[in-house]
């Protein structure tokens, strides 16, 4: 992710224009360069390294660019975890308090004798009195970049970073496989964004998605999670997105569209990435009820155009019931589904968040609940969504 002072983008008729770049032999060779100087700094520090680097972004006129593709190189690194070194700064500072009582004839031979008293020598002492600063962590694993992959990330990061701001954002998705949607629904819920849903088969599938202005408690947070939802959509084929944000200093909305013409590079991983919750439900149930068969749910029809993302189903005595989620964070999508499940028949079982349920009185004893929802802390038990399921089922 790029910060915003990295950030180039034009702001023409109420629409903000993010300033991607193209892979050009002069724009290929500074990448190159770069990644170069990184890949080439095993071992060394990163105070060192960024030293190093400055000769190396200043060879071109896209300065901005080149810090851009420096930061997304050293996002991209692995850095040793360095030990604290609080312990011995205390240590240090003591004795070179009290040494001072009496002076010693130059600064160097208060150094020496500090260190002695601290077990070390004077080289060893000055380098690692301040080893646990950010500057002096070790490179251990250089990017995996290549100069077109960095190009095509610092595009991606640009688009990111403009929608950090974002107030909503609507996706229409026109790819037709099943199997992309049910994914994309489920990046979409592990980003924990909140979104309206519509589609049908053989249409186009419509997102809604509300940004940081809907969730004012976390406005950062949920921000930043629009953004990693980039990825995922752009592993699409065929997808537009409107956004509505406010870069730089801008005072007012500003329109930012998106699609697949563009040619950012997507990132499947976000696609088959399931939630830790989830992950871990589905173990517990198949090991709690090895009767019955635990998998991912399909989307799941609702009317109106309007689809439900259930996070896993149960397959038991030829019957199927769907189990969504639904937490803190889902208070509005909540409100629909209580509303759809008013008329019973709908196999589908609903969890609810407490920190969501403290906010809506009286949920507990709603009637939908009653009927076939239930309550979890943090992460639902087996026992719970068991139970929840065997209601339905002979109801």
């Amino acid at each position: 992710m790029l910060t915003k002072d990295l950030l180039r983008f034009k702001i023409a008729d109420g629409k903000a224009l993010p300033s991607l770049v193209k892979p050009t032999p002069a724009i290929l060779s500074l990448a190159a360069n770069l990644l170069g100087h990184w890949n080439g700094g095993v071992g060394q520090r990163l105070d060192d390294l960024e030293d190093g680097a400055v000769p190396i972004l200043h060879q071109t006129r896209s300065l901005l660019i080149a810090k851009g593709f420096q930061k997304l190189i050293v996002d991209a690194c692995t850095f040793a975890e360095a030990p604290s070194a609080g312990e011995l700064r205390a240590r240090a500072f003591a004795v070179a308090a009290e040494r001072l009582k009496n002076p010693l004839a130059d600064e160097e031979a208060h150094r020496t004798q500090v260190a002695t008293e601290v077990g070390l020598t004077a080289e060893a002492l000055a380098e690692q009195l301040y080893a646990d600063l950010p500057g002096f962590a070790r490179l251990t694993v250089p990017s995996d970049l290549t100069p077109e992959t960095l190009i095509a990330q610092y595009n991606l990061a640009q688009c990111q970073g403009l929608l950090l701001t974002a107030r909503e954002m609507t996706v229409t998705v026109h790819d037709t496989d099943a199997g992309v949607r049910r994914r994309l629904l489920k990046a979409l819920r592990w980003c924990r964004l909140l979104a309206d849903v519509a589609g049908d088969e053989g249409k186009a599938l419509t997102l809604v998605i509300s940004g940081p202005a809907s969730v004012l408690d976390q406005a950062s947070r949920y921000g930043l999670n629009l953004a990693l939802f980039l990825p995922a959509l752009a592993s699409c084929r065929r997808w537009e997105a409107t956004a509505w944000i406010r870069p730089g200093q801008e005072r007012i909305d500003q329109q930012l569209v998106l699609t697949e013409e563009l040619g950012l590079r997507g990132d499947t991983r976000y696609l088959a990435h399931i939630p830790q919750e989830v992950a871990q439900l589905t173990k517990a149930l198949a090991e709690a009820w090895p009767e019955a068969v635990i998998g991912e749910a399909p989307l799941m029809p609702l009317g109106g155009g309007e689809l439900a993302v259930p996070d896993l189903e149960v397959r038991i005595g030829g019957r199927t019931i769907a189990v969504e989620l639904f937490h803190r964070w889902h208070e509005a999508a909540l409100d629909r589904r209580l509303k759809r499940l008013a008329t019973p028949g709908l196999p589908l079982v609903i969890g609810v968040d407490r920190a969501l349920a403290k906010r809506r009185a009286g949920l507990a004893e709603h009637p939908v609940m009653a009927r076939q929802g239930f309550l979890f802390s943090d992460l639902p038990t087996a026992k719970a969504v068991r139970k929840a399921v065997e209601a339905v089922m002979s109801a």
